[in-house]
């Protein structure tokens, strides 16, 4: 439209998060029009992309970034929603009990990534891996996964499943895959579709394979070593209620090696 609607829109009034705008927070963020008020604990101790721009001095005169609201930190390419949905990480009120849907984990796994909170990350990768096929088709959790570098060890029994199922890949899933992953699962496919003659040739009238004997083909083609990591505790959040706290407003609360260091 207009230059001057584009003004106007540019100084509507900013608001306060009903929720994440924390008295006693020391971590101020902009993020469209909605004020965030947090706890910087967070920022600084789990994420090194955070903790790069916290620690940068400010310049002769000028707050510190992100310590008032007028010095706040403007988040780009996310909505104050989402960005609530990754808060809510830290400040779940239910100690270690984390319940969402899928969509909810999506994002919070994309902004972890994003920002580099790897402990963050691990938990949304977990909880989504308590999700059924039905709440998180294997192609969506491909494209998600893939987008956000996780251990594609987990995405074999995925790859595993696209190659048994009885279709072929749509052209629509092909194009959210890649062209590179929908070429290695139809030549997985075409490996389970193949018996192995006595010379060791693949013969093209086949039975099927299944199960472990699957995912070996196809952590073959795709060249995934198997990974050898333990699972780890889950992130343990803080809540915004009345309780003793920290410095800063935090709440004290038991938190994991991995946050303490």
């Amino acid at each position: 439209m207009s230059h001057k609607s584009q003004d106007s829109s540019s100084f509507r009034a900013l608001s306060r998060h009903d929720e994440y705008y924390i008295q006693g927070g020391d971590l101020f963020f902009l993020v469209e029009q909605v004020q965030f008020r947090v706890h910087r604990y967070f920022f600084e101790r789990e994420s090194s992309f955070f903790r790069g721009q916290l620690e940068t001095p400010a310049s002769p005169g000028a707050s510190r970034q992100g310590t008032d609201s007028t010095s706040a930190i403007v988040l780009e390419e996310v909505t104050p929603s989402n960005f609530a949905r990754f808060l809510w990480v830290f400040y779940n009120p239910k100690y270690s009990i984390y319940r969402a849907p899928v969509d909810h984990w999506t994002v919070i796994l994309s902004l972890a990534h994003r920002w580099k909170f790897p402990e963050v990350k691990k938990l949304a990768v977990r909880e989504l891996e308590t999700k059924t096929t039905e709440d998180f088709p294997d192609i969506d959790r491909i494209v998600v996964y893939h987008d956000n570098s996780v251990d594609r060890n987990l995405l074999i029994p995925r790859y595993a499943a696209l190659c048994e199922r009885e279709e072929p890949l749509t052209l629509p899933e092909g194009m959210r895959l890649g062209m590179e992953t929908t070429l290695m699962i139809a030549r997985a496919r075409e490996y389970a579709r193949s018996n192995i003659t006595s010379s060791g040739a693949r013969s093209p009238s086949a039975s099927n394979v299944h199960g472990g004997e699957l995912q070996k083909i196809v952590r073959e083609l795709f060249g995934v070593t198997a990974s050898s990591e333990e699972p780890e505790e889950p992130v343990v959040a803080a809540t915004s209620g009345p309780a003793p706290t920290s410095p800063g407003g935090l709440v004290t609360l038991s938190y994991p090696a991995s946050i303490h260091g």
